[in-house]
């Protein structure tokens, strides 16, 4: 091919949708439009069954059930497409050595069978109150993974997505930044538009914002909740830092920088202490991959490193926070003081063990009135005094910090008894079936002392989450092959804990997940479908690990790669103290898929430059060895030449000395 022919092909495909590869769509929409979809649903939760959840038929959703139901579609269209692929005989053979697929799949199927074999399958392919992370959108994920490691085959390819996610991420820091001002976009008219469909109308004046009306003005951007704003900078900060270097001109420099920086703005002031945590890791990891081109740019890494940590320094300080201290206080181990130890109900009376003594509460109701009446351990009665406000307290200062109120009830039960204790209110009455609880919701439970482990002395670390993993934890004995299904972890989880609750401050709360992406999935879709997990991510980790480690980032398409494995890395870690989300997770198992294809790209590279250098090696020797063959001949020619004229010489006077004697 001419010359020209080829430059007007360069330029016919440069000016071409995609530049011919229409396979990135579904993949450009999952990236930049799922994150970005927010719209108000209303729903009847149907979990008024149990005991736990309010008698409510109505709730509304606005972060997180559109964006599954469209990723969902998504997925369907890449399953359909990746179906096709699959009918070519030569696109099997390829994926036989595709060892990561083999988990992957594994994964996608013990999920689809812990959800069929569970007995609460209708919520796991739904999707459920405060989650809609059904088994269909799990499913999507696998998809989504493979998908991007088929149709992502080239440095054209990742130029597009690279372009994508700026997009993403330029209009999120956007939204961000009306946040951090207490402006936020969507509290204004027309955000509301945008956000509440016109049959819904009357709920544009009525909705509330929990996080940009608190004063605070906490960043939330479209994730429903902060923490998930760290969780997602964690993800994608690490590929936003390297796209700096992995562009060449310098206004392409300058872009990713500012919304580099835009995105760290946004998620310092989303509160999020994870962040913190696994960006400071992957900085580290960094700087171990990368040392070779630290070394080599020594005079440009020292200056920023110095205006990064002066400027960081700077900001911390308007912002009267040291972020050092702040993870510290989050990751103490403060062993639980609370003199509260367990609240059972008998059908006598309301027992409580309070600072290593038990009392006895109850009430005796006669057509007069009622009395209440509080026991020790040994039958004996306790004295108390009436307080103006209505409250008794008892005269024993072992249970001090308790109080009681007798109060009338209704036609059913017309008399309440509420123990006051630690900021909470438990009520209990007296019914056929003896004293019962009455629950945060008004509705009778059983209270118990759930099972804790690990954590069960430490209810505090981690802002709580050491009081949801220990009480997660036991759960993951009955999901040890198959778990409990998608979307099912609230309906698992002992909420009649009341001890356990109360002590940890999550009485009041409605507890959703765990905050752990691991408990998550080892109770929901099983044991064996976490390993599986795991093992796909332990594929791409080490298969980075191995290939970047002594790469010299001479190839650009290397720094995507790097950013995309830390990324993923910082995911991983806060994922730890945080929990798949439908508004996060898609661009994590996005990554994850071009984080492979990526790989291959650069391997491919790698090795062709290899058989070029092998080739240009060869060629090198078969020259000089034509040079030197060359170079003896030379010399062997020199050697006959200088023997040549004595023979000759020989001869010729032979010939003259016969001459002479015909002459005579």
């Amino acid at each position: 091919m001419s010359q020209y022919k080829k430059k007007k092909t360069t330029a016919q495909n440069n000016y071409e949708f995609l530049h011919g590869s229409y396979g990135l769509l579904p993949l450009i929409v999952v990236i930049f439009l799922v994150p970005l979809i927010v719209r108000l649903y209303r729903y009847d939760p149907n979990l008024n069954q149990f005991y736990w959840f309010l008698d409510s038929t109505e709730e509304i959703d606005v972060f997180l059930y559109w964006k599954s139901r469209i990723f969902t579609a998504l997925g369907v269209i890449m399953g359909l497409v990746l179906v096709f692929q699959f009918t070519n005989r030569k696109f099997r053979q390829a994926q036989k050595k595709t060892i990561w697929l083999y988990p992957l799949a594994a994964y996608g199927v013990l999920t689809l069978l812990s959800t069929l074999f569970s007995k609460y399958r209708s919520f796991g392919f739904s999707g459920i109150h405060e989650q809609f992370e059904s088994v269909w959108v799990v499913l999507s994920y696998c998809v989504l993974t493979f998908f991007a490691y088929v149709f992502v085959k080239n440095t054209a390819d990742l130029t597009t997505l690279r372009r994508t996610f700026f997009a993403l991420f330029t209009v999120l820091c956007a939204l961000g930044i009306t946040q951090l001002r207490g402006k936020d976009f969507f509290e204004t008219k027309f955000g509301r538009q945008l956000m509440v469909p016109e049959k819904y109308a009357d709920y544009r004046e009525t909705l509330s914002f929990n996080f940009s009306n608190s004063g605070t003005h906490q960043v939330y951007l479209s994730f429903y909740n902060p923490n998930y704003v760290g969780m997602f900078a964690s993800l994608v900060l690490p590929f936003s830092i390297f796209c700096i270097f992995s562009v060449k001109k310098w206004w392409q420099k300058i872009l990713w920088t500012a919304v580099s920086v835009g995105l760290l703005i946004c998620t310092f002031n989303s509160g999020s202490k994870t962040f913190l945590i696994s960006i400071a890791i992957c900085i580290v990891a960094a700087l171990i991959f990368c040392r070779k081109v630290v070394i080599r740019r020594i005079l440009f890494v020292v200056p920023v490193c110095i205006a990064l940590f002066f400027g960081g320094k700077a900001y911390f300080k308007h912002m009267a926070l040291d972020p050092v201290q702040y993870v510290k206080n989050a990751m103490k181990l403060n062993k639980n003081n609370s003199p509260l130890n367990d609240i059972r109900f008998t059908e006598k009376d309301a027992v409580i063990e309070y600072n290593n003594a038990t009392l006895h509460v109850t009430y005796a109701a006669s057509d007069f009135g009622a009395v209440l009446i509080f026991l020790d351990d040994n039958g004996q009665m306790l004295d108390f005094t009436q307080r103006e406000d209505g409250y008794a307290e008892l005269a024993d200062p072992t249970f001090s910090g308790l109080l009681f109120r007798l109060q009338e009830g209704n036609a059913y039960y017309p008399w309440l008894v509420s123990i006051h204790v630690r900021g909470c209110v438990v009520y209990f009455t007296q019914t056929e079936n003896g004293c019962q609880y009455i629950n945060n919701v008004g509705k009778f439970a059983e209270a118990v002392k759930a099972p804790a482990s690990l954590f069960g002395d430490y209810n505090s670390f981690a802002s709580g989450r050491g009081y949801l993993w220990s009480r997660s934890i036991p759960l993951l004995r009955h999901s040890l092959i198959l778990g409990t299904g998608a979307d099912s972890f609230s309906l698992v989880f002992p909420h009649n804990d009341l001890p356990g609750r109360i002590n940890s401050g999550f009485y009041y709360s409605l507890i959703t997940k765990p905050h752990n992406l691991y408990l998550q999935i080892g109770v929901q879709h099983g044991v064996l479908a976490l390993l599986s997990f795991l093992a796909v991510c332990a594929i791409y980790l080490v298969q980075s690990i191995i290939l970047y480690w002594k790469s010299d980032y001479s190839d650009r398409n290397h720094y995507i790669g790097i950013g995309i494995m830390l990324g993923v890395l910082g995911y991983l870690i806060a994922g730890i103290s945080n929990d798949s989300c439908v508004a996060i997770a898609p661009l994590f198992w996005a990554l994850l898929g071009i984080g492979f294809s990526v790989n291959q790209i650069n391997k491919k590279s790698a090795a062709d430059a290899a058989i070029a250098a092998k080739k240009a090696s060869a060629t090198v020797g078969k020259t000089s060895d034509k040079l030197e063959t060359a170079s003896n001949d030379s010399d062997m020619a020199g050697d006959k030449s200088a023997a040549v004229p004595k023979t000759s010489g020989v001869k010729d006077a032979g010939k003259n000395a016969k001459g002479k004697k015909r002459k005579k």
